[in-house]
């Protein structure tokens, strides 16, 4: 019995690892800062390649070391604001929630401004420890544009 228990939770966590994958491809890495020990708040906007393209939502990749992000403003092409608060500490490959962006009436993503605190210090960077934290911000196309340079 407890043989096919094993066999029944192996198969259920295989699986479940699947499903957590799904639609990874569909992101996109439409911009990427290092963040420093301190907290800060910082500017990105998306990289030239997609100043055209509508996204519907995004996330954000911590690619090495560890951030805690404390607030996302996403600021879009026609003035339009969305706040997202609270997004929890990420430590290095770990993704935040997806966020939904406003993307009504043709608007762009112009500039996403970031307010986090990198987790280190010099202390933890004698240990080893990354002395700055990366992050990528990932975006997923709109509906409208999914298809575009496609052939």
């Amino acid at each position: 019995m407890k043989f096919v228990s094993t066999i029944l939770l192996g198969t259920v966590l295989a699986f479940s690892g699947f499903s957590a994958h799904a639609g990874d491809d569909e992101w996109e890495k439409i911009a990427e800062k290092k963040v420093s020990f301190k907290s800060e708040t910082d500017t990105v906007n998306p990289m030239s390649p997609f100043a055209d393209t509508h996204f519907s939502h995004i996330k954000i990749k911590c690619t090495n070391g560890t951030v805690n992000l404390k607030k996302i403003t996403v600021y879009m092409s026609d003035g339009e604001q969305k706040e997202f608060d609270n997004l929890g500490i990420l430590n290095k490959g770990m993704s935040s929630r997806s966020l939904n962006i406003p993307n009504k009436d043709g608007a762009k993503l112009d500039k996403i401004k970031l307010k986090y605190e990198s987790v280190g210090s010099t202390a933890t960077r004698i240990a080893g420890v990354t002395e700055k934290a990366e992050v990528e911000i990932l975006g997923k196309k709109a509906e409208k544009d999914k298809d575009k340079g496609k052939d």
